[in-house]
């Protein structure tokens, strides 16, 4: 089994590519605009996570652990 990695340096189209399940934990957490229609491919082009979680007010901490309850190993 390949271990999951979320490299919080990347951006978010490339971490959604890259991880099937990553759209859908970040929408759980508060990061509802990602599952619209063409916003993972526009503005998730260079937005990374860190970047989003300020610009909704989303403690980083928050984000860590639903991709950690998730199996993820998180690097930076």
């Amino acid at each position: 089994m390949q271990e999951k990695v979320i490299n919080l340096k990347q951006s978010v189209y490339e971490i959604c590519s890259t991880n099937s399940e990553a759209a859908e934990i970040l929408s759980e957490i508060g990061f509802v605009d990602i599952t619209k229609p063409g916003m993972l491919k526009t503005a998730g082009r260079f937005m990374t996570i860190p970047k989003g979680a300020e610009m909704k007010k989303i403690d980083m901490d928050t984000v860590r652990q639903a991709f950690l309850r998730r199996g993820y190993k998180i690097t930076e």
